[in-house]
């Protein structure tokens, strides 16, 4: 660093006796000189510069990378149907552990599987729009009305259950209800009464 002064001294003094004229062609040769003999001194990486610094998106990204290695992650159970397209089965999935970790295993559950073996029974389009978890433990969960699109009775048990055993796994929540577009509903499809809130059922 101190080399780099002095040569940006001995260039702003070479300028300004080049430019005012009161240094002599025999000094200005001298200057010039002594200024090419600093800049032979100077190891090569000096007068380089520096792009061995950090620069902002490289600490951005380190930053980012900080962020996801403290974060803290939990694994959870999500329920689809198996390859006979007649029962559930559950899929391991890590995710992020958040202040709402039921909302978020739901999102996950409605993004599908990973197996490429099972599929995700949910109606496509259907949306969580909500979900309340009582202190009694029962969990409202609040569904766009695409999830009435349900072809029959197995399909429409296989949505209710994958969604109350999927939830069932959390010790907060025992049982589960259902509303459609924010309003009370009594079925899906019109097949099963859910009139009351129902239990996680592991054998479905």
């Amino acid at each position: 660093m101190d080399k780099k002064i002095v040569i940006m001294v001995a260039v702003i003094v070479t300028a300004i006796c080049l430019i005012s004229g009161g240094c002599s062609t025999f000094a200005g040769d001298n200057s010039l000189k002594a200024w090419k003999e600093l800049l032979s001194l100077t190891p090569e990486s000096d007068m380089v510069n520096d792009d061995s610094g950090t620069s902002l998106e490289d600490l951005l990204q380190n930053e980012q990378v900080d962020q996801q290695d403290a974060a803290e992650y939990v694994v959870v159970s999500l329920y689809y149907v198996d390859a006979t397209g007649q029962s559930l089965v559950s899929e391991d999935r890590k995710i992020v552990k958040t202040e709402g970790i039921a909302r978020q295993t739901l999102q996950e559950l409605f993004k599908g599987p990973e197996n490429s073996e099972y599929s995700s029974v949910v109606p496509e389009g259907t949306k969580l729009l909500d979900i309340n978890i009582k202190e009694d433990g029962m969990c409202i969960v609040d569904l766009s009305s695409e999830v009435r699109q349900v072809k029959d009775e197995q399909q429409e048990k296989l949505v209710v259950y994958a969604i109350v055993n999927t939830l069932g796994e959390f010790p907060s929540i025992s049982s589960v209800t259902f509303l459609i577009d924010g309003q009370p509903s009594d079925y899906i499809g019109g097949y099963m009464d859910l009139s009351n809130p129902l239990e996680p059922d592991y054998t479905k």
